[in-house]
């Protein structure tokens, strides 16, 4: 092995990997986030796992430093793969792409590029998922919890540390893996299948009375959930199929009560220990904006709180932040909700007129400084708008960065949009982006940032955003954040009376988030969407002719 003998000095700079599915990496210096990257969103391959070494390299660029700055690097999950979805959607050479790497026999340092560096491999998966959400919450105590399909586990937090909790959760917590069967069942993928699960349970609902499974008669088995689902099968057709909705609505509503199970002996096991009733929530599982707000609203904790990245994306995030507290004994930091959301990459303007002159030919290019009223005016008018703006967002969640967006009064628009413009499944919902002023009287509750808490819809006249059951999974978006967006909301609340937007992803089905003004082009000239908004432009496809 060549290169530069392993520092033994103060660890400054932290470089950590996830080499599971959602591969990420994250840069640390000094306790902050410099630089974070999504592999998929520059791979263009949806759930691509780990880093290859053009991720790696823009990592660094985004950071402003090189590899030889980096004193301590975290390889996680790796040789972990907890899903077969990655080979059966993709194939199983996707390990290929990796960059090349090479650590000694005792895991204590990895070769990258010639230069070895102390590391630290495959820390706890949970506590690093835990790490992500607690480290980055605003108290200084509390519960860290984190579900995914592999577990459900909890952790004591203090100050900088966090424990492991002997609470068995896993004895009887079995609702994390009946989601991914089912999601397998009904969609041929647990991975990308979940969300879908979410958005079809209240098409199952039976009818009356909301029912309420009695303890004995639960099912314990998937073989068991099927037998409870053919009792009084609902359901919906999809593209030639027939999907049993009321499937997805018992996983959903057993999800619900497990969750709201743990946050109520976790909310009696935080004072018992003597810190805040708060929680710290993050995994996968996490991103059941129905369960969160319902476990939580049932409980007697008081603060919640969750990270935009809360899936494997986010375990590098939280595997840097663990080392540098947890093990460095370094002090905690505070952080605003943009700092959480959004990634360090921007795109300066010379780089966004590029790319519109590479697509000069197939586009009409409107060039104003008022572009955020030009772009409200559009959305009264009943245009769908593509939103891009600043560094792409960390997490799946569409958060104003790299949106879709539409007037929710629309009662046509969730099925234009589905059908037209994204090319997915109709009974997919799509969420508010509200103004956090204005989201108590519309939907009860504050603080959703990161679009993972769900609430009922409370004032009429909004059908683009509420959902079958009258729910709406909402982002709350305070101007401190996001200015731009901000200001593009209340511009179309001024010539509306409505304080929300409707928001979802800008990408099409089965394709990532778009990360560059390119990648959004081409949304444009691949879909329906009607126009494209960028920092100073509104674009539209040419006419053909």
């Amino acid at each position: 092995m060549s290169g530069d003998r392993p520092s033994t000095g103060a660890v400054r700079t932290i470089l950590s990997i996830n080499f599971n599915h959602d591969g990420s990496a994250a840069l640390l210096a000094d306790g902050r986030l410099r630089a974070y990257v999504n592999t998929e969103r520059f791979s263009r391959i949806k759930k691509h796992p780990g880093l290859r070494s053009a991720d790696l390299d823009e990592l660094l660029d985004q950071a402003g430093v090189t590899l030889a700055d980096v004193d301590h690097v975290l390889l996680c999950n790796l040789h972990n793969m907890d899903s077969p979805d990655i080979a059966a959607l993709h194939g199983s050479d996707l390990k290929d792409t990796w960059l090349e790497f090479w650590v000694n026999q005792d895991n204590s340092l990895v070769d990258i590029r010639g230069r070895r560096i102390r590391c630290t491999v495959n820390p706890d998966h949970h506590l690093i998922h835990a790490a992500t959400a607690y480290f980055t919450a605003p108290f200084e105590s509390g519960v860290a919890l984190a579900i995914d399909p592999t577990g459900c586990r909890a952790f004591l937090g203090r100050g900088n540390r966090l424990y492991p909790m002997l609470s068995d959760f896993d004895s009887w917590f079995n609702t994390n893996v009946g989601y991914c069967d089912v999601a397998n069942y009904l969609f041929g993928s647990s991975i990308v299948g979940a969300g879908k699960v979410m958005a079809l349970a209240p098409y199952g609902r039976p009818d009356g009375v909301e029912p309420d499974v009695p303890e004995p008669e639960r099912p314990r088995s998937f073989r068991q959930l099927l037998e409870l689902a053919e009792k009084e099968p609902r359901y919906v057709s999809v593209q030639g199929r027939e999907l049993n909705a009321t499937l997805a609505y018992h996983i959903q509503a057993g999800l619900e009560r497990q969750v709201s199970a743990v946050f109520r002996e976790l909310a009696g096991l935080a004072r018992r220990n003597g810190v805040e009733p708060a929680i710290a929530l993050s995994g996968g599982t996490a991103l059941n904006a129905i369960a969160n707000q319902l476990a939580f609203a049932g409980s007697d904790l008081d603060r919640m709180h969750l990270h935009p990245a809360c899936g494997d994306d986010g375990t590098a995030i939280g595997a840097a932040l663990w080392y540098w507290h947890h093990v460095l004994d370094q002090p905690r930091a505070e952080y605003t909700a943009a700092e959480l959301m959004y990634s360090a990459r921007e795109y300066p303007a010379p780089v966004v007129r590029r790319a519109l002159d590479e697509y000069a030919d197939q586009i009409e290019v409107e060039q104003l400084g008022g572009y955020v009223d030009r772009a409200a005016a559009l959305l009264t008018e009943g245009a769908v708008v593509g939103w891009f703006d600043g560094g792409g967002e960390v997490g799946p969640r569409a958060l104003g960065h790299r949106s879709m967006l539409a007037d929710p009064r629309d009662p046509g628009v969730q099925h234009r949009i589905n059908s037209t413009v994204k090319f997915r499944e109709h009974f997919r919902p799509f969420a508010p982006a509200v103004r956090d002023e204005r989201s108590t009287e519309w939907f009860g509750i504050r603080d959703s940032p990161f679009m993972l808490r769900a609430a009922p819809v409370l004032r009429p006249g909004v059908p683009g955003i509420t959902h079958v059951d009258g729910t709406a999974r909402l982002q709350t978006v305070a101007r401190s954040d996001n200015p731009a967006y901000y200001d593009l909301i209340h511009a179309f609340e001024r010539r509306t009376g409505v304080p929300m937007l409707l928001n979802t992803s800008l990408n099409t089905r089965g394709e990532p988030m778009v990360e560059t003004p390119g990648d959004a082009l081409r949304t444009l000239l691949n879909s329906r969407l009607d126009y494209l908004v960028l920092p100073g432009y509104v674009v539209r496809r040419r006419a053909a002719g």
